[in-house]
Order: C-alpha cells, then structure tokens, then sequence
C-alpha cells in the first residue's frame, strides 16, 4: 500500500495538454447532451440553456475526470504512466450526429489514455513491455468508476428525486457506455492513434468485452427507459447474452 502511495506521489498528475484536452471533449460532450431532444427529455434541468450549459459541463468534467483518473491509477498500480489524449474525428462525428439526430442520439466520444510502461515498476515482470491483457484491464477501470458512482447516487436519487443527482446518473451511464464502443482512433487514413477503453478492452478479452458491454449497456436502458435500477438484472441478461456469444463464436475456435 505505502509502494502505491509512493507511486502516486510520484507519477499521477495531469499535465496542462492532457487537461486542455480534456476539456475540449468535456465541452463537446456538454453541447451534445444539451442540444435537442434528449436534453429535453432528460437534461433539462434550468430553463435557461446558458445555466444549463454550464451545470451539465461540470457534471461531464466530474464524470470524466473520476474516468480517466481511475485509469491512471489502475495503470500506476500495474506499472504504467497513461497520457489522455482526445479523438479529433470522434469530436466531429458527436456534433454531426447530434446535430442530424436533433439530439435525439447524444453520441459522444471520451478520448482515451496513451500507456507506456515503467521500467523501475515493471522491474520482475517477465517480459515487461505493454500487454494487452494488462491493459485491458487498465480500460475497465474507467467504466466500472461511472457505474459504481451511479450505484453510490442511485439510493440518494431514489430517496430524493432530485434532478441534478438524476443528471449526474445519467452523464455517467452515458460515459461508461459511449467510452465501450470499440472503436480505433484514426485521424488520417493509414494513421493509427490507439484506440478507445472499448477497443483496448476488447483485444483483451472479447468475451469479457461482451460481458462488460451488454452489462454496462442494459443497465443504462433499465435506468434511462424504465426507471429500474437494477445491477442483478442487467448481470444476469449480460451474462445469457455472454454465454450465447461463447457457445456461437470462441468456442468453436
């Protein structure tokens, strides 16, 4: 514990670049859910869009920055440094589908982290370049700290109905799920710039990544079409739709 103490000291931070980029994504990612219909099904917290605007890009900053700084310290913790680094074209796509959608799909994409190991921390590790598996895991963590906050806010919701807590639920379903998407990272053809924490997690393990995703996935629509906060449900059909996509696809591998 005092070694990974030590290691936080050290190494987790957030350099300027990192959080200028951050924030440029934080800022897309508020105009998409504020924009249109969803906003105005779900968002819509102050009449005024000026206000609202800025509430909800504080939730999205909050959302991202316990995503990213999850990832971090997950990587610190097997031997890595991460850089954020925001997706050019991901940023474009969210706005044109936002606004040929009427917002009625609030597509948005978080940017990723860049790892590289470290030597002094990898020390004994056998063959301690980057691998696929560490980094898979060093995705999830990401996701998984969107839905355990939603699960720490859920009882405080259900409790109060407030609408900022009901917000803050649904930023981070939304971050978790839109972060799973696998998906590269191009910015120019033949250009490859990594990939997204669901592209990472699924080279990892795709039958994981099916897991992860239909889970993440269901539990969003519970919450989001049914008002149903439910971690058991939306396990159990993620792991029905696991175990078909096993017995269909790896096991016959």
């Amino acid at each position: 514990m005092h070694e990974f103490a030590t290691r936080i000291e050290k190494h987790f931070r957030f350099s300027s670049r990192e959080l200028r980029a951050l924030f440029i994504t934080s800022l897309v990612a508020t105009f998409v859910l504020t924009f249109g219909k969803f906003a105005g099904y779900y968002l819509d917290i102050f009449t005024n869009y000026i206000t609202n605007f800025f509430v909800i890009g504080l939730f999205v900053i909050i959302s991202f920055f316990i995503h990213f700084s999850a990832q971090k310290l997950m990587a610190l913790a097997m031997g890595y440094s991460s850089k954020y680094k925001y997706w050019l074209n991901g940023l474009l796509i969210s706005i044109i589908v936002s606004l040929f959608t009427y917002g009625y799909i609030p597509l948005f994409f978080t940017g990723s982290l860049w790892h590289e190991p470290i030597e002094k921390l990898r020390t004994g590790v056998f063959r301690g370049g980057a691998k696929h598996k560490d980094i898979g895991y060093i995705a999830f963590a990401g996701p998984l700290s969107n839905i355990l906050l939603v699960g720490l806010l859920t009882p405080i919701y259900i409790a109060t109905e407030n609408y900022l807590i009901r917000a803050i639920i649904i930023i981070n379903l939304l971050t978790a799920v839109f972060s799973l998407l696998p998906l590269p990272t191009f910015e120019k053809i033949r250009q490859f710039r990594g990939g997204t924490t669901g592209l990472y997690l699924f080279i990892a393990s795709r039958w994981v990544y099916v897991l992860v995703f239909v889970t993440f996935l269901v539990f969003a629509l519970l919450i989001l079409f049914f008002q149903l906060f439910s971690y058991i449900l939306a396990l159990l059909i993620g792991i029905i739709m696991t175990i078909i996509y096993y017995l269909k696809f790896e096991k016959e591998e």
